[in-house]
């Protein structure tokens, strides 16, 4: 070192900050790739996102002008958002053989059901219709009983419709038009009393091949597995962090697994087909 010339021991400083920052990656990926699920999800939490606003213009200006500015969203505020953005579109469904507002009998939970149309239709899991019969009814905010409506049932599909007269103006959720992604983030709304709320990633997408024409076909998703099994009520909302539904909590017949969601596109196909339904019968 003594015999080293000042540009020599300058060149061999940077050699040595060269290594050691390249060994302290080397260590942090190898962690990293050995951490569990949770630690790698808390330290990806922070995403960035850019708007856009118009400034107005000023005294000595005449025209608007355009910032873009940098706004960092954390996971849990997508989180609270997509819960807020939904919660007042539950609707928790009883069956009774015996109309309750008579005071006779007792109601049975059977499911969660959410908004997805202003005029107050409902979409849940097929199977919490039975063929038994009975009546369908769910308390407002005020534990008044609202009597639903069956708009349609059909043995084999995996989405049921309901529907309530609300007193008021209603509002509904999206329903995501895009599909679930394998490893995607999600957020699950459901409960019997109050809503209760789960999060984890689609761990598993159930796919079929569907024929599009005379000449091709197509893979479409046929079923959605999360890594959430806490918890899980028929017609439970599986949503994405923006708050759109991407699945409801369905029974599938032909599957021993109960943790599987049926996949937003059932939900558009059960309200397209009522709707046409409803044009032929005018």
């Amino acid at each position: 070192m003594e015999n080293l010339t000042k540009h020599q021991i300058v060149l061999l400083t940077l050699l040595v900050s060269f290594v050691t920052s390249m060994a302290t990656g080397i260590v942090a990926v190898s962690l990293m790739s050995q951490a569990p699920v949770g630690v790698t999800q808390t330290i990806n939490k922070v995403v960035e996102r850019t708007i856009e606003k118009v400034v107005q213009p000023s005294s000595t200006s005449t025209s608007q002008q355009i910032v873009k500015e940098t706004v960092v969203v954390s996971t849990d505020d997508q989180v609270v958002g997509s819960v807020e953005k939904n919660s007042g579109n539950i609707v928790r469904v009883y069956r009774t053989n015996i109309d309750p507002s008579l005071g006779l009998g007792s109601m049975t939970f059977v499911g969660i059901g959410i908004i997805v149309d202003e005029a107050g239709i409902i979409a849940t899991d097929q199977t919490i219709i039975t063929s038994e019969g009975g009546k369908y009814f769910s308390p407002d905010e005020n534990d008044k009983l609202r009597e639903m409506k069956i708009l349609r049932s059909v043995s084999g599909e995996q989405i049921a419709l309901l529907k309530i007269n609300f007193d008021k103006n209603v509002s509904k959720s999206s329903i995501s038009e895009g599909d679930a992604k394998l490893g995607q983030s999600v957020v699950y709304l459901a409960g019997e009393k109050n809503n209760i709320v789960s999060t984890g990633i689609i761990s598993s997408l159930g796919k079929i091949t569907v024929s599009e024409n005379a000449s091709s076909t197509v893979q479409k998703i046929s079923n959605i597995e999360t890594s959430i099994s806490q918890n899980l009520v028929s017609g439970g909302v599986l949503l994405n962090l923006s708050g759109e539904i991407i699945g409801i909590k369905s029974t599938y017949i032909n599957s021993s697994k109960n943790n599987l969601f049926a996949p937003s596109s059932e939900i558009s196909k059960a309200l397209s087909l009522w709707k046409d339904s409803q044009k032929k019968a005018e």
